[in-house]
């Protein structure tokens, strides 16, 4: 007889729509909670014993990877409808919000395009904008996106300092460290800034893009600088989860060939888990604030629903490979921090879980109902006049 080994993955599991399983994941874990909790931490205390993130600080994160991935799921639904017309996601990188949090609005940043729980927590630094909303109209491409006008998914705020722009093969690495370089030199001859004089650029990108010549270039001439010593305060944040579209970055490889890198300051923070995360986020903004020099961030992140709502990774991907992912969802971790700590109870939760979802889907709704480009002029009109 040949014994019958069961499978260790449910059913569910094995579906073709990753993004329902990870909805569905994130609902099980909740409901299915049966550890200990502890006594609800004051708002100022911290959320878990020994850690830097407060009670509070807590909270507005968690909403802020929740207002992320609910716009992820929202996407995939609508796309099918042709009312959504970009779905590359953010999910599995929502620990960015922790450098959101932690940097100032008034801090350039040059975003990579995972950067949905990033911008959501900038967005608390302004009083009376809505992340949602305006997500929601560049995800419908809306002639009303104040980012790009309707012509192209970008994360991008005037306001926020959010300077729009294509992350693709890692081409604003180069201007992120111009930006840099240009506050000094300001600064240096009295050239008066919009910003505070101690600001810093923030510039995110993938583990892939760290290998291209464009990124090389960067890092390279912010090498050279600090070995001139001339001040870069650029915060390069490498959100690693390990793969490139479909190409896998090697195990170890990007602190092998950036942690001992002359002229690059190297630190590493957990972005799958907010609570350790956060001290180690806020150790590379404040040297990078407080020396001047070039810093490397490396954020361990994952990727969750595939590259884009058109990558079906079951027919290329070990489903064994993609369930470890989606079992290292940020989500997970952020919801078991709030039953653990005693901050919130599973329905509350699951109440704000799926309020986040009516929000997203009320967005795309009214955004969707908000006037498109039709004209080519339109199309082809500059989004900011010529001087």
């Amino acid at each position: 007889m040949v014994a019958v080994v069961p499978d260790p993955i449910p059913a569910r599991m094995k579906g073709l729509n990753r993004a329902e399983v990870c909805d569905a994941n994130f609902i099980e874990f909740v409901q299915c909670w049966d550890g200990q909790a502890a006594s609800r931490p004051a708002s100022d205390a911290p959320i878990l014993p020994g850690s830097t993130l407060d009670a509070q600080g807590f909270d507005a994160l968690f909403e802020s990877q929740l207002v992320s991935r609910h716009l992820d799921l929202m996407a995939r639904v609508l796309r099918v409808q042709n009312k959504v017309f970009y779905t590359i996601g953010s999910s599995g990188h929502e620990g960015n919000a922790l450098v959101a949090r932690l940097a100032r609005h008034t801090d350039p940043a040059f975003l990579h395009y995972r950067s949905g729980a990033f911008m959501a927590e900038r967005f608390r630094q302004l009083p009376g904008m809505d992340p949602v909303m305006d997500a929601a109209l560049s995800f419908a491409a809306s002639r009303d996106d104040p980012a790009s006008g309707g012509r192209h998914k970008v994360w991008g705020s005037k306001p926020l300092w959010v300077l729009p722009q294509t992350s693709t093969i890692a081409s604003h690495l180069p201007k992120a460290l111009g930006t840099a370089l240009a506050i000094e030199t300001a600064r240096r001859i009295g050239h008066g800034l919009p910003i505070p004089d101690d600001s810093v650029v923030i510039c995110s990108f993938g583990d892939a893009s760290a290998n291209h010549a464009t990124a090389q270039t960067a890092f390279n001439t912010a090498a050279w600088a600090a070995y001139q010593r001339l001040p870069a305060p650029v915060l390069f944040v490498c959100e690693d989860n390990g793969i490139g579209i479909s190409v896998k970055t090697p195990d170890g490889w990007i602190a092998d060939s950036f942690s001992h890198r002359p002229g690059l300051d190297y630190f590493f923070a957990d972005g799958l888990d907010l609570a350790s995360g956060h001290a180690q986020v806020q150790r590379a903004l404040e040297h990078c604030r407080r020396t001047r020099r070039p810093t490397f961030l490396h954020l361990r992140t994952t990727r969750l629903m595939g590259h884009a709502g058109t990558d079906f990774e079951i027919e290329w991907r070990p489903l064994q490979e993609l369930c470890a992912a989606e079992a290292a969802d940020p989500l997970l971790r952020s919801a078991q921090i709030a039953l653990e700590s005693g901050w919130m109870t599973p329905a509350q939760v699951l109440a704000r879980y799926e309020a986040m979802r009516a929000r997203c889907f009320a967005a795309a709704d009214a955004a969707d109902q908000r006037p498109k480009l039709g004209e080519l002029a339109e199309i082809m009109a500059p989004l900011a006049p010529y001087t």
